[in-house]
């Protein structure tokens, strides 16, 4: 018997390259799955809101009653921008831990619209809604595991950098602006294991929901891919996280020039936010269907 054979039969969640065969006749790309990405797009930005939702609050408390709103914050000088730091220093604490919950139990229920739109993007042709909720389904316990083990591998990655980093910067005979400057090379080496593991995660969510994996088998297909091609994954993911980076602060910006000053000048900067996060989805979906087709490179 082949590996690629062994490999499906001993995993229990896998159905073998039976089932992944017919996926690779062709793969739509982002833009034919509008309502899949859509579906994506929507649950994002909902579960944004409600995680930052605190963090409004607390920030609607200090400056809300001022007739300019937040838009005080931006002011030259930054005086109450500083003001704000101060006084959130004492609910740091409390705003850490809610945002962090917040921000762990959106990312646990966002594999349900994850899955549905790996789905969409696994394969050409029409497909119900019967089709893809059962492959979603299906996927959900793979893609949960991979999650909760992608997630404790990158915090155990970036501590072996970040904190014997951290603790020589502090000690370098050199002025603060140089430790300043130590600290953001730090960081910087920091994510590229975060980043690595990130893309492996990736590649093993679609082999989990497109071929119908399970969490062995998934993750073997994913080193797969990146040992056929290894600069194109990186290609493919980097330049479109690179522009959901430019995306989302073109969208920060454009809030600022807008301002919070007057209704219309309040929904122009929401407009432009969400316009930003739509694009960030879109280049995300589109990520997820070049690494089908990474996948299909190095099918056996």
């Amino acid at each position: 018997m082949s590996a690629p054979a062994e490999r499906g039969a001993s995993d229990p969640g896998s159905q073998g390259a039976a089932v992944a065969g017919p996926g690779r006749a062709g793969r739509p790309a982002a833009h034919e799955r509008p309502a899949a990405v859509a579906l994506y797009f929507g649950y994002r930005a909902l579960a944004s809101l409600v995680v930052a939702a605190p963090l409004s609050v607390f920030v609607a408390q200090i400056v809300g009653e001022y007739p300019r709103g937040d838009a005080i914050l931006f002011d030259p000088g930054g005086l109450m921008l500083s003001e704000l730091a101060r006084l959130s220093a004492h609910a740091a604490a409390a705003l850490a831990t809610q945002l962090g919950l917040g921000t762990l139990l959106a990312a646990a229920l966002g594999l349900l619209p994850l899955a549905v739109l790996l789905a969409a993007l696994s394969r050409k042709g029409p497909l119900s809604a019967q089709d893809l909720g059962g492959r979603a389904a299906r996927a959900l316990g793979p893609l949960a595991l991979l999650w909760g083990l992608a997630l404790a591998a990158q915090v155990a990655a970036a501590a072996l950098v970040l904190l014997p980093g951290t603790k020589l910067c502090a000690e370098l005979p050199i002025l603060p602006r140089g430790r300043d400057l130590a600290a953001i090379a730090v960081a910087v080496v920091a994510l590229v294991p975060v980043a690595a593991i990130a893309l492996l995660h990736d590649l093993a969510r679609v082999a989990v929901v497109g071929e119908q994996r399970g969490f062995y088998t998934a993750v073997s297909r994913g080193l797969d891919a990146l040992r056929v091609a290894p600069l194109a994954a990186v290609w493919a993911c980097a330049s479109r996280g690179a522009l959901a980076v430019v995306a989302i602060a073109g969208g920060a910006w454009v809030m600022h020039l807008a301002g919070v000053s007057t209704g219309p000048r309040v929904a122009a900067a929401l407009a432009a936010q969400l316009a930003a996060f739509a694009a960030a989805a879109y280049l995300r979906a589109s990520w997820l269907a070049a690494a089908f087709r990474l996948l299909d490179r190095s099918a056996p």
